[in-house]
């Protein structure tokens, strides 16, 4: 079986989460075929959660915070962002207007 393109994966969830109202904003393009994906999650206050996605032998494709705290501060989160960057020019960054933490693209991995 063919597997999915980040490219694909990002453009389908984006597609999907414009039209429930969500926002979500491109904000650094990685490797088509198999970039690295990082989502910042925008919440209240300035705050931001900052989630990667990783493989789980058991579990498959799992979403996780690159932090111990469930919110960071604005700053904190930009420099983990141009940390990861830093180290890998192929990843992909998405930003996501969420107040309740909830990362679209969690919810549509196989």
């Amino acid at each position: 079986m063919a597997r999915l393109t980040t490219a694909m994966l990002v453009a389908a969830v984006m597609a999907e989460a414009n039209r429930e109202m969500v926002s979500v904003v491109l904000t650094h393009r990685g490797d088509a075929e198999r970039g690295a994906m990082f989502v910042r999650l925008e919440g209240r206050n300035g705050q931001a959660r900052i989630e990667g996605r990783h493989h789980d032998p058991d579990k498959g494709y799992v979403w996780a915070a690159l932090h111990d705290d469930a919110w960071i501060e604005s700053p904190a989160a930009d420099a983990i962002l141009e940390k990861q960057i830093s180290y890998d020019q192929d990843c992909w960054v998405i930003n996501v207007d969420s107040p309740e933490g909830l990362n679209p693209f969690a919810q549509h991995e196989a």
